[in-house]
C-alpha cells in the first residue's frame, strides 16, 4: 500500500513519504500560521458548502453562510532578551510595525533586546488572511491579540498544528492520501467499469488519447447507468486527476490506462476497538468505523456522495460517535464553530428549528466530554447570538413554532406536524438547560443563569399541560390538530433527557416503544436515539437484535459502508433509492455509525461522571454476548474492558475510575488491572 500527503501548499507529496505525526507540545513550541480565531472554520465551511454537485449540476446549500473578516489586525507585546530580529510572511497584503514604525512583508527587520510591541495589518478579499511569524526569539502562536477593528478584539489568534512552516497554505485542508487499485475490470455495453473493492472518497486517476465520460457510482448499477447515475464528469485527451467523489465503482466510457484511485482521508486512528463471541457484531463495529471516517473531513458531514455538507443533526450524532471513537477534540470544535458562524443570526443552523436546538445542547456535551473551558469562552458569544435568536422566534407560549422560512424536521416519520411538536419543545427545555449550565461554567452572568432555569421550568409547565395526553399516557404530537397522534420521538427525547422521572420512563418503553402500533423509526438517524432510550433504561438486548438485524442486513447484502436509510421489505436496485432519485440515497453516511457509541457506552458501559471525564463510570452490560473486548478513548487516554469465561477485567492509565459489576462498586487503580 503506497501512501502519500497532501502538502498545506495544495501538492501532494511523492509516493512512499512517511506521514508523521508531530507532538502537540513540540509544535507549540514553533511559530504557527495564525488568523482570526473561527475564521480558518468558516472559510473552509465555505469551500465545503459550494461543492455538491449532482446531475452536471452546481449546487449550493440550502442556507446562508458567515464569512472571514478581511481585514485584521495582529498585535503581540513582547521582550527580546538580546538583539534579534523579525520577518512576516503571508498569504495576502499586510506589513510589518515594530514599536509603529511600518514595514513591508517580507523584510528581515532587526529588533533590540528590550520590550517591543509587534503589529502586523492585514488584509485579504478572496480568502483566508493569515501571517506567520520568523524569528530568533518571538513565534506566531495563539498568545497573539488579533482584531479585525478597533469594536471587536479577541485575546487570543486562531491556529492549527498542521501549518507550521512558512511554505505552507492554510487555504488547503491537509488529507492523507492511500492509492488503491481496481480490483476487477469488466467491460459492458456502457464501457469499461472499474470496481475499487469498497466505498472510497477518491482522486480518480488515468490516462486517455480521447474524450470520454466518467460515470461515477457506490454500486455497479449506479455506474453502469448514464441516465441515472448522480455524479458523472466529462474529460478530454491526456493524464487526468479528477476531485475527489465517493464511489466504489466507475464506468469510463473510452480506452484508458494506469486506472487508479487515491482515497482521500482525514489522518486518523480510532483508539476504539470492540469484539465479542459475535463476528459478525466486530465486523459491523469496524464497518461503522470505516464509514464514519470517511465523512470525517474538514468537519463532520452527513454523507460522502450526494449533500458533502455539515448538517447539525447529523454532526450531534457524529460528536457521540467521535467521542467513542477517535476522541478527536479538534474535529469536533471545528465542527461546532463553523455551523455557528458568526452573528449576527438570520436563520436557524441548516434553516432548521431542532438543529439549532441540538447545536447548543451538543456545546454543552462537548465542554462536559472534555473540559475544554477554553473553546466554551470563545464559542459561548456565538452560542447565546443563535440562543436569543431561538426565543425571538418562539410563540405566546414560549414554544418552538414554525415560522417562514424555518424548517421543522424531527425526522422522516409520520409526524404531525401542523402545530407546535412535542419533540421540539423537549429539545428547546434542553437548550434553555444548556445555556444555564454553559454561563455557569464561564462564570457568567448569577441572573442569566436563573433567567434560563426559569424558561426551562416555564415550559416543562407548558408542555406537561399541552401535550401530555393523560389516557394515552404520553406526549402527543401537537394539541392544535385534534388529533392526539402520538409517535416516538417525544418519548424518546424525553427518556434520553431525562425530561420525566424513571417510572414514566419505564412506561414509555412499555407504551410506545415497544408497540407495534406506533409508526416505527426508518432512518439510522433516529433509529440511534431509539436504541440509546432503550440501552439507558437497561434494556441492551434490544439494541443488539437491532444492530444484528438492521446494520447486519446491510452487510449482508454487500455493503462496504452503512448506508443513509436500509429497508429489509426492498429488493434490489431498490434499496438505493431516495428523494426521486433511483440513485438517491448516500450509501456511506456517518449517522449510520451508531453501533459505536452504543456498545461503547452502553455495552462495554463507560462514561464519564463529571466535567473533563476526570471521574468515569465503568458499567458493562453484555445482554445476550457471552465476551467482551474492546477500547474506549476517556479523555487523552482510554480504558480496557475484557469479559471472558464469566471474569470481568478493566485496565486504565487513568485516575478517577470506578466499576460498576453485580450491583457492587469497585475502584480502579491506575495502571492496575483488576478482574472480578
Amino acid at each position: 500500500m503506497i501512501t502519500r500527503k497532501i502538502t498545506t501548499s495544495g501538492e501532494i507529496s511523492k509516493p512512499g513519504v512517511e506521514n508523521k505525526n508531530r507532538e502537540e507540545n513540540t509544535i507549540m513550541e514553533k511559530s504557527r500560521w495564525i488568523w482570526y480565531p473561527g475564521d480558518y472554520e468558516i472559510y473552509h465551511s465555505m469551500l465545503l458548502h459550494s461543492r455538491r454537485e449532482e446531475f452536471g449540476c452546481e449546487y449550493p446549500s440550502m442556507w446562508g453562510l458567515s464569512n472571514v473578516w478581511p481585514r485584521v489586525d495582529f498585535l503581540k507585546e513582547c521582550h527580546f532578551d538580546k538583539d534579534g530580529y523579525i520577518k512576516i510572511h503571508a498569504n495576502c497584503k499586510c506589513y510589518l510595525r515594530v514599536d509603529g514604525r511600518m514595514f513591508p512583508r517580507g523584510e528581515k527587520v532587526g529588533v533590540a533586546a528590550g520590550d517591543h510591541r509587534i503589529e502586523v495589518i492585514a488584509i485579504k478579499t478572496d480568502g483566508l488572511p493569515a501571517i506567520f511569524c520568523e524569528s530568533d526569539q518571538l513565534i506566531s502562536d495563539r498568545t497573539w491579540k488579533c482584531s479585525p477593528g478597533a469594536a471587536i478584539r479577541e485575546d487570543f489568534a486562531g491556529d492549527e498544528p498542521a501549518y507550521y512552516s512558512p511554505e505552507d497554505n492554510v487555504e488547503v485542508f491537509p488529507f492523507t492520501y492511500t492509492k488503491v487499485e481496481p480490483v476487477s475490470v469488466t467491460k459492458t455495453s456502457v464501457g469499461t467499469l472499474y470496481d475499487f473493492g469498497k466505498e472510497l472518497f477518491a482522486k480518480l486517476e488515468f490516462e486517455t488519447d480521447a474524450e470520454l465520460t466518467v460515470y461515477y457510482g457506490e454500486t455497479a448499477e449506479e455506474a453502469s447507468d448514464p441516465e441515472n447515475a448522480l455524479l458523472y464528469e466529462t474529460v478530454g485527451s491526456g493524464k487526468h486527476s479528477l476531485v475527489p467523489r465517493a464511489f466504489r465503482y466507475v464506468t469510463l466510457t473510452g480506452d484508458a490506462k494506469n486506472v487508479t484511485a487515491w482515497l482521500e482521508l482525514l489522518d486518523e486512528t480510532p483508539v476504539a476497538k470492540f469484539s465479542c463471541d459475535k463476528p459478525e457484531v466486530g465486523k459491523i463495529f469496524d464497518i461503522c468505523g470505516y464509514t464514519f471516517h470517511l465523512n470525517c473531513r474538514e468537519f463532520m458531514l452527513d454523507g460522502i456522495k450526494r449533500d458533502r455538507w455539515c448538517w447539525s443533526g447529523d454532526a450531534y450524532q457524529s460528536y457521540m460517535v467521535n467521542d467513542y471513537l477517535f476522541a478527536d477534540r479538534a474535529l469536533n470544535r471545528r465542527t461546532i464553530t463553523a455551523l455557528y458562524g458568526k452573528p449576527p443570526v438570520i436563520e436557524h443552523v441548516n434553516r432548521i428549528n431542532d438543529y439549532s436546538a441540538l447545536l447548543i445542547i451538543g456545546t454543552w456535551e462537548y465542554y462536559f466530554t472534555t473540559g475544554d473551558i477554553d473553546f466554551i469562552k470563545f464559542i459561548y458569544p456565538r452560542a447565546k447570538a443563535l440562543y436569543d435568536f431561538i426565543i425571538s422566534r418562539l410563540d405566546e407560549n414560549g414554544l418552538v413554532v414554525g415560522r417562514p422560512g424555518d424548517w421543522i424536521f424531527i425526522d422522516w416519520s409520520d409526524i404531525d406536524k401542523s402545530g407546535p411538536l412535542a419533540a421540539e419543545q423537549i429539545l428547546l427545555w434542553q437548550a434553555h438547560n444548556a445555556m444555564a449550565w454553559l454561563t455557569g461554567a464561564i462564570g457568567g452572568d448569577a441572573k442569566d443563569i436563573e433567567l434560563f432555569s426559569e424558561r426551562a421550568d416555564r415550559l416543562k409547565a407548558v408542555i406537561n399541560e399541552k401535550f401530555w395526553d393523560e389516557e394515552k399516557h404520553a406526549y402527543i404530537d401537537t394539541y392544535t390538530s385534534g388529533r392526539r397522534n402520538v409517535t416516538r420521538h417525544a418519548a424518546i427525547f424525553a427518556i434520553l433527557y431525562d425530561f420525566v422521572d424513571r417510572k414514566t420512563a419505564d412506561d414509555f418503553v412499555k407504551n410506545i416503544l415497544e408497540n407495534d402500533n406506533i409508526t416505527k423509526i426508518t432512518t439510522p438517524y433516529f433509529e440511534l436515539y431509539e436504541l440509546m432510550a432503550f440501552c439507558k433504561l437497561g434494556h441492551i438486548e434490544y439494541a443488539q437484535n437491532m444492530i444484528d438485524s438492521y446494520w447486519g442486513g446491510m452487510l449482508k447484502l454487500g455493503a462496504t459502508t452503512i448506508w443513509e436509510q436500509y429497508d429489509p421489505t426492498e429488493s434490489g436496485v431498490a434499496h438505493y433509492g431516495m428523494y426521486g432519485n433511483k440513485f438517491g440515497k448516500s450509501l456511506c453516511h456517518a449517522w449510520g455509525s451508531g453501533p459505536i457509541y452504543l456498545l461503547g457506552r452502553y455495552c462495554l458501559g463507560v462514561r464519564p461522571t463529571s466535567v473533563g471525564a476526570k471521574t468515569f463510570k465503568v458499567e458493562p452490560n453484555p445482554g445476550s454476548y457471552k465476551e467482551l473486548h474492546g477500547r474506549v478513548p476517556v479523555g487523552n487516554a482510554y480504558v480496557d474492558v475484557d469479559l471472558e469465561d464469566g471474569k470481568l477485567t478493566v485496565k486504565t492509565p487513568l485516575d478517577g475510575c470506578t466499576l460498576i459489576w453485580g450491583g457492587k462498586e469497585y475502584p480502579i487503580e491506575k495502571d492496575v488491572p483488576l478482574t472480578v
